[in-house]
């Protein structure tokens, strides 16, 4: 990848020339433990003036075992230097200004009352102490100003502390709603927006203040998340009204400048938080649904409307991310930025202000690690152009001391004859007369993409791909039919086919590369985490090609999956299949199925508090490779849940990881 991401873009390494010389302290490899320098700003957020960027850095500290997140803020003035705007050993994110910008909202866990629950607290814009506004017995999340500034609104879950461990049964599931509250600055008292019987996932403040936009559904449960409805609230409180008739899920909600148009991304995905699909335009009346960008290749994740009527939009792009300007009536983007990518994790997106005309996003690419960048919307000579400037250097020490293994974009033919994007990964010692052993890494979701980016201590996906080819392994990440990026319908291909032609297209990039003489087709191995996890399950049961495989919170039974996952929605809705109706398409497309089949030597990863794919997905393929002579060996990480957090764990996983392939692969 070019150090200029897009057309009009700034280079993102760009130096003066006092300091372009290369730096002379030595290039140390990427381990578990030089990573640990790498921080990651992620959630900016642009003061209304443009003048400010407030935005949350997570980084390892030697005293905690996972990551520790604080607020910070930098001016957009040339030459500022990003400060922390608030202290203390315990976690603080979501800031969100007032619409004078003189205070900052945001969550936190910090005081001795909260117990562990992030409350809503304020301090002002030029430092000072926090002050809690409100204490909720759960918690809060998403809190959004009034247009106004007279109230914040946020979510809050139902339910007194410990309500739901009592000393008896606990009877059915246990589970809460959460509400729409909103609370004023100067009280100490939230009041309820929404009915006890809805829960809220999302919502936005009309321009005007009078209503709110929510996705809701009518269950508590994760699962019901699926099954989410577009809907309308009074400012003051009162019942939802529902405007849509959705068979998939809504995110991203934004108001037209007028009042009259809600926008939403519409797409159906496999995680609540990975967002990425069409536009949709939302009228006035009920069920008035329009999609604005059908077959368009890309996957939408955010929109804003400036002015002039367009949609300032971020984007999902085959192998990385794209910032353009979507005309409402004409339903074609129009690029300004690709080729780079944008941070928040599934949900790529910027912010804004007012205008339009300046945007703050975190933004890197596979040479520059994440850092807060500016952009200014110009236009010359009727083409509108983003001039970008870097506000943050955090992430220097990194930059310049870590050697990094690079990676380069492949593309080939996939099954039916789709192009198939991939990032392909050398050894460190690429050199050798044989060609070196090979590691497929799938991803997850499949609502989920491989970017050509730095990698980041959190992406557990993108530090073992630095690992595995520094101790000489070829690494080859796919991004199959599926994952997005590539339109919905590209994202919609796997429905009713999980392990078939998603499979076929991950086998077809293993030819490949193969074929190539990049890698030896004797010695492949296979490694995915959650959906990643289900397809080396699968792919382990499918062809004896593969001489080792880590499985990580795989699923390997959908019907054992249903009964014990708290987001049954999804098996039902990856295989168009109900498990009553059609047991035979559950066990047809489950890896213990097949599990006599099998002779790779597999290990198997999994969190002991995964509430989406259970620990009982991993023992079960443990015990059907063990009573059939399989080399196996099953970890189970303590307190962990579908994702492994803690310092420890992390460490002993990517180790485990590396020993396996080398004692198998070799």
């Amino acid at each position: 990848m070019s150090d200029t991401p897009a057309t009009h873009d700034a280079t993102v390494g760009a130096t003066s020339p006092d300091t372009a010389a290369a730096p002379t302290t030595r290039r140390t490899p990427l381990t578990f433990e030089s990573a640990r320098c790498i921080r990651t700003p992620a959630d900016v957020q642009l003061s209304p003036d443009g003048a400010r960027v407030a935005f949350t850095l997570s980084e390892w500290v030697e005293d905690q075992p996972k990551p520790r997140e604080r607020i910070w803020l930098v001016k957009t003035s040339e030459g500022a230097e990003p400060r922390p705007l608030t202290f203390g050993p315990n976690g603080d994110s979501a800031p969100r200004w007032s619409p004078d910008g003189a205070t900052l909202a945001f969550v936190s866990d910090r005081g001795d009352a909260d117990k562990h629950h992030a409350q809503l607290y304020l301090v002002p814009a030029g430092g000072g102490e926090p002050r809690r506004v409100c204490l909720m017995p759960r918690g809060v999340s998403q809190p959004a100003w009034s247009p106004e500034g007279s109230r914040i609104a946020f979510l809050a879950p139902e339910g007194a502390e410990g309500a739901d461990r009592p000393e008896g049964p606990q009877v059915n599931e246990g589970l809460h709603h959460t509400r729409l509250w909103a609370v004023r600055p100067e009280s100490d008292t939230a009041e309820p927006l929404t009915p006890p019987d809805v829960t809220i996932w999302r919502f936005a403040w009309s321009p005007d203040g009078s209503h709110l936009a929510v996705y809701y559904s009518e269950g508590p449960g994760e699962t019901d998340w699926y099954r989410g409805q577009v809907g309308l609230v009074p400012a003051h409180g009162g019942a939802v009204r529902r405007l849509t008739e959705l068979t998939r899920q809504a995110e991203a909600p934004a108001w037209s400048r007028d009042g009259r148009t809600l926008y939403v991304i519409l797409g159906e995905w496999s995680d609540r938080g990975l967002v990425g699909g069409d536009v949709c335009a939302l009228g006035p009346a009920p069920r008035d649904l329009r999609n604005l960008t059908p077959g368009i290749e890309i996957s939408i994740s955010w929109v804003r409307e400036r002015p002039d009527g367009r949609l300032l939009y971020a984007a999902w792009d085959g192998l990385g991310n794209q910032i353009g300007l979507l005309d409402p009536a004409a339903g074609a983007p129009d690029a300004l930025a690709r080729d780079f990518w944008l941070g928040d994790g599934g949900w790529p997106r910027l912010s804004a202000t007012p205008d339009g005309r300046r945007i703050a996003a975190v933004r890197g690419d596979a040479d520059h690690p994440a850092e807060v960048w500016l952009a200014d919307l110009t236009e010359s000579d009727g083409a509108p152009a983003l001039a970008w400037r870097r506000l943050t250097h955090l992430n220097a020490l990194a930059e310049e001391t870590l050697d990094l293994l690079p990676s380069r974009p492949i593309a080939y033919e996939g099954a039916d004859g789709w192009r198939i994007e991939a990032l392909f990964t050398p050894p460190a010692d690429d050199r050798r007369g044989t060609p070196p052993p090979l590691v497929v890494i799938v991803h997850g979701g499949p609502t989920s993409a491989f970017r050509h980016a730095y990698p980041q201590t959190l992406t557990l996906l993108d530090m073992t791909t630095q690992l595995l080819a520094r101790a000489g392994f070829a690494v080859l990440r796919p991004n199959p039919r599926g994952g997005i990026g590539r339109g919905v319908a590209f994202a919609d291909a796997v429905l009713g086919d999980p392990g078939g032609k998603d499979f076929e297209d991950i086998m077809r990039g293993a030819d490949y590369v193969t074929g190539q003489g990049w890698a030896d087709p004797a010695r492949m191995g296979i490694f995915g985490w959650s959906y990643g996890g289900l397809m080396t399950a699968w792919a382990v049961t499918q062809t004896p090609r593969f001489k080792a495989a880590v499985m990580g919170a795989g699923v390997c039974d959908f019907h054992g999956f249903h009964a014990e996952s708290n987001i049954p929605d999804w098996d039902m809705r990856i295989l168009a299949a109900d498990p009553l109706e059609q047991p035979e398409v559950y066990r047809a497309h489950s890896a213990i199925t097949y599990a006599k089949r099998v002779a790779t030597p597999t290990l198997i990863l999994h969190g002991q508090a995964d509430e989406s794919v259970p620990l009982n997905q991993a023992r079960a393929f443990y015990r059907a490779l063990r009573e059939r002579g399989v080399p196996t060996e099953l970890a189970v990480y303590p307190g962990e849940g579908h994702g492994v957090r803690r310092r420890e764990h992390l460490r002993d996983l990517l180790d485990r990881l590396v020993r396996w392939f080398e004692t198998y692969l070799r």
